[in-house]
């Protein structure tokens, strides 16, 4: 790939592809993009499925759209990805956590007063 393609993905891909490919493209200023289906990057390349697609040769009379395509792309999500990747989660924990938490945090504090008691 070269700094001039971009790249397509779906979220549906094996675990190792969607978790190296996005890094690599990071890496060489590629703008990539997640897409929800299969079928729908399928339907690019005229069959039922794909998992991956980049587009490396463009016909010249493609070229303006695929620019801004391109453009969208990387300002939409290539640009905001360390914004996007802070607010994942929320730090909103759970009810058997916040259980689990609490006991471990009584354990501790029953251990700290035997250590205190036998000083």
């Amino acid at each position: 790939m070269t700094a001039d393609s971009l790249s397509f993905l779906t979220c549906f891909c094996f675990g190792q592809v969607v978790i190296f490919l996005p890094a690599l493209c990071r890496k060489m200023g590629i703008p990539y993009c997640v897409v929800k289906s299969k079928a729908r990057l399928g339907s690019v390349v005229h069959k039922k499925t794909a998992t991956v697609l980049a587009f490396t040769e463009i016909r010249k009379e493609d070229q303006a759209a695929l620019n801004k395509l391109k453009e969208s792309i990387k300002t939409n999500f290539n640009d905001r990805f360390a914004e996007l990747n802070r607010r994942w989660g929320g730090g909103i924990m759970g009810a058997k956590t916040v259980h689990k938490v609490a006991m471990y945090e009584k354990q501790k504090a029953k251990e700290l007063a035997t250590r205190m008691g036998e000083m």
